[in-house]
């Protein structure tokens, strides 16, 4: 386990593809989930074992949410530190066509994995 020097928190936010939000709209863009809060949850992370699962977690929650909205065949939930905005993980869930169950695409993808284990400093420009 990896524990990372500072803790910092994200948040975490639900998006689905717009073609099923504007009923065929523009495929391969993403948009914030209507029937959902802006932000899901927010959670402290001090190392990389407290993001996977957290997004294992958050993940489940919004399949049983979601579970009775029809419309939506995909989810990505997004984890995004709270003060740079920066994506820090991520995990997709498709809808099983043979069972209308929701199930997890794949493993949670971290910015853990490629070494970065805090969040990327914000810039402060000169105006």
């Amino acid at each position: 386990m990896v524990t990372h020097r500072k803790e910092f928190r994200v948040q975490t936010r639900v998006i689905v593809p717009s073609h099923e939000l504007n009923n065929g709209g523009n495929e391969g863009v993403w948009g914030e989930c209507p029937e959902l809060p802006a932000v899901l949850g927010e959670v402290r992370i001090r190392s990389c074992d407290d993001l996977s699962v957290a997004l294992d977690a958050h993940g489940g929650t919004v399949a049983r949410l979601l579970r009775a909205v029809a419309q939506h065949k995909w989810f990505r939930l997004l984890a995004r530190d709270r003060a740079t905005e920066g994506l820090a993980g991520s995990v997709e869930w498709i809808r099983s066509p043979e069972t209308g169950l929701w199930v997890q695409w794949d493993e949670p993808w971290t910015a853990c994995a490629y070494g970065q284990h805090e969040p990327a400093a914000t810039m402060l420009l000169a105006a």
